[in-house]
Parts: structure tokens; sequence; C-alpha cells
């Protein structure tokens, strides 16, 4: 049923994308801010990475919650709420004095920017008639392309500037607006009916994640046969079974297991986990070369590295173009394909790499990341039917941000692992990683579905 037609449907779009800015500077301001972070509270790269982390598996896992919610309450009081704790948290990032604190308050601001998806999703549903929506949602990845692209810009600039707890209070400022727009310009939505939820899922789910990357931080750093990290395990594959268990006799699962069994649906869900495996531990190891090997200023490392992101939205819609005259899997299969090329001209850098050559591998990589996010998204609609589309994307969305948490978590464990925080060794090893799980999405990618299975799933 086509949504009825809102003369202000444009300004309450411009409201709520606000909203997405906010959100996706909560991450891409973050990164380039790290070492500044690490030295000001006198932690670790392992531990450092818990800032991201713990943001992106919160954002990850409770969307399905919040969606939930939405049906249930309506999305403009769960997306003021979202905000509200957004802003509130990074308030509190902003006057962390220690770390444990600071990680506190990434969490919570992970729990707030999860009501930003379902509900921009829903309201722009709710407002706008089906001819409409494509543009809406075009808009709606170039504001969150161009937020990538400019955090970590302005990151740089404010941390060399001001210091890191300025990033926090400007996403407070940012998260209070958009509050504040939201609250005056989207009208009360009306409420669905309430789905059961599966908190058992949700919750295995969440700790069995967070036990895990726990173990990897941990364990890397006290040892793999300590009491604690086979403690960790041991959790990690208790809740994991917990997880199974319960997936299989709820009804209706937090995860649709039965989905996987959908080949074509598999490999689409595989490719973006790959794909912002290597993304997010990307975005985590540029600055730590920048700044630690390189010895360049924060504000010019995040100057150089907004040429990932922004070539990355650039190339995102016009590969969706693509993708509708040559097929998805061409360009899942190129698109992994550039990134790994891309791992090969990074095995090229070393302390002395002139900025030209790495502007140019970094738009490689962007290129590479591009022409897969879009082709890939629009693969799962191809791959299941329309009455399974809304739990298939669900799930495809929760588990690139748990892959995107694992790069980040992973890459950050290599670089540990280095006595010399200028050694070469373990970026080279986070490089192969790269090479080695972009190859492996390269062969997964050639089960993406074309756009010929359409009419098979329909």
């Amino acid at each position: 049923m086509a949504a009825p037609k809102d003369s202000h449907r444009w300004l309450i779009l411009a409201a709520v994308l606000t909203g997405t800015l906010a959100g996706t500077f909560g991450s891409s301001l973050v990164n380039v801010a790290l070492p500044a972070m690490m030295d000001d509270l006198s932690v670790p790269v392992s531990t450092a990475v818990w800032t991201q982390t713990i943001f992106t598996l919160f954002v990850a896992v409770l969307m399905p919650l919040f969606g939930w919610l939405g049906d249930m309450a309506g999305y403009k009081r769960i997306y003021v709420a979202g905000m509200a704790l957004f802003a509130g948290a990074s308030l509190l990032a902003a006057f962390a004095h220690s770390f444990p604190l600071l990680v506190v308050a990434r969490a919570l601001q992970g729990i707030g920017n999860a009501t930003t998806l379902p509900s921009v999703m829903a309201i722009i549903t709710e407002h706008f008639q089906s001819q409409e929506r494509g543009r809406a949602m075009g808009l709606w990845a170039a504001v969150n392309g161009a937020a990538h692209g400019l955090g970590p810009v302005i990151g740089g600039y404010l941390t060399q500037g001001y210091g890191w707890q300025s990033i926090f209070v400007f996403s407070s400022i940012l998260g209070g607006l958009t509050m504040g727009a939201i609250a005056a310009l989207v009208p009360d939505d009306r409420r669905r009916k309430v789905r059961r939820f599966d908190f058992v899922g949700a919750a295995a789910l969440t700790l069995g994640m967070i036990t895990l990357m726990l173990n990897l931080t941990q364990g890397a750093r006290l040892g793999w046969t300590t009491p604690l990290s086979l403690g960790l395990w041991a959790a990690f594959l208790g809740l994991t079974a917990l997880f199974l268990f319960a997936e299989k006799r709820i009804k209706p699962p937090f995860v649709d297991l039965s989905l996987f069994a959908n080949r074509h649906y598999t490999a689409a869900v595989a490719v973006i986990a790959a794909q912002f495996f290597c993304l997010f531990g990307m975005q985590l190891l540029l600055p730590q070369f920048l700044v630690r090997v390189q010895g360049r200023p924060i504000s010019q490392a995040g100057v150089l590295i907004a040429f990932l992101s922004i070539t990355a939205a650039v190339v995102s819609p016009v590969a969706g173009r693509l993708a509708d005259r040559f097929g998805c899997r061409r360009l899942c299969v190129a698109g992994m394909s550039t990134v790994a090329l891309s791992g090969a001209f990074l095995m090229l850098w070393n302390s002395g790499t002139p900025n030209g050559q790495i502007v140019a591998t970094l738009i490689v990589l962007g290129l590479g990341m591009g022409l897969t996010q879009s082709p890939v998204a629009a693969a799962v609609t191809l791959a299941v039917t329309h009455a399974q589309l809304g739990v298939a994307l669900g799930i495809f969305n929760m588990v690139r941000f748990i892959g995107a948490s694992l790069g980040s978590t992973v890459f950050g464990v290599v670089l540990a692992g280095a006595a010399d925080p200028a050694s070469l060794v373990p970026y080279r090893i986070d490089f192969v990683l790269l090479i080695a799980v972009s190859t492996v999405a390269v062969g997964l990618a050639l089960s993406v579905p074309s756009a010929r299975h359409a009419a098979q799933v329909a």
C-alpha cells in the first residue's frame, strides 16, 4: 500500500537524516582521534579498539529490537529517545577521565544510535509514496557517505586543535539538534501490530559477540591458554549454543536461520560481512599508520583518510545503476577484486610513502568498497521472496555491523602485537589479512544473484 502524499515530506526527511549524520559521525570521527586517546588515557591499541568495537556492536544487535519497539510505540518516539541518549552519552564521553568510563559512554552512544536506521526507513516509508522512496533512500545514502568522508577531516581538525574530547562535544550538539528537529518536524506515526520479540536470542548473540571480541583482545595480550582466555572461549561456545537452541525453538526468532539455506542470500551476507570487516579494519589501521609510522599530524591524517570514504560515497550510487544493467554479481566480483588489488598497493607503503601514492591507493580501496556496497545490498532483494525481505534485510544489516566490529578488533589485535609502534610488520600482516579476506569474498561473490534470479524467487 502506498504511503499518503505528505506536503512536508522533504522537511521531514531533512530532520530524520540529521540523525544519520550524527550517528555516522559517531563512528567516523573517532578512528582518527584514536592515537590521541591512547596517549592521553595510557592504553594500548588492543584496548583502545573497544571504543569502536562496543559502539558498532550495540548498533548491530539492537537494531531489530528498536524495530520492534518502533512498531509498538511509534518510530518518532524511539528516535527522539535514542538521540537524547546519544547526545547525553556523547557528553559523558567528552568528560570521561578513564578508559572504562569512555567505553561505557561509547556503549550508550551505540544504543542510542541503534534507533536511527529502523526509524529512518520506517519514517520514509510512512511519508513517501513508492515512486519517491528511491530518491529519498538515495539522499539517505548520500548523507551517510558524506558523513563517512567528512568524519576523519572534522575529527582530525577538532582533535589537533581542541583535543579528542571535542569530537564528543560536537557529537552531543549534533545529537541535540537532531532530537529537536525530529520532535518539531516529524508527525507522530501510527502504531502497528506488536510482534513478539526474541529476547533470549538477542541477548545470547550480543553477549556471545562481546565475549568473542574480549577474548580476541585479552587472549592476544595475556595468552590463549590462560584461565581467563579458556573461560571466555567456554562462555562464547555456551552462548553460541544457547543462541542456536533459541533460534530453532522461539517463534519468531531473532535471526531466521532458515534464510541461510538460501545459497544466494548467504553469499550476499558473507560478502557484506567481508567488506565491512576490511573497511572498518582499515579505518582503524590508517590513522595509526599515518600518525605512528609516518609521524604526520592528526589533522593531515584525517584529510588523507577522507579520500577512501569520499571515493566510496561517490562510486556507490553509480555502482547501483551499473548493477541494474550488468547484474549484481559482476559488480560484487569487480569490487572485492579491486579491494584485494588495493591490498597489494598497501604492501608497498613504508615510513616515507608520499602523499600522492597514499591518496591513489586509498582511491583504489574506496573504488572497490563503492563497487560492492550498493550491488550486494540490491542482491539481497533478488535472493529472497517479498515475504522474507524485511527479516532478510534486518539480518543483512546486523551481520554487516558485526563484521565491522570484528574487523576493527582483529586488525587492532594484530597491531597490538608489535613491540615498536612504528614497526611496519603488523601493518603488513593486516594488509595481507585484507588481501586474504577480500580474495575469499571474490569467490563468495560468484554465488551472489544477478538480476535474472529475481523471477526465480518472487
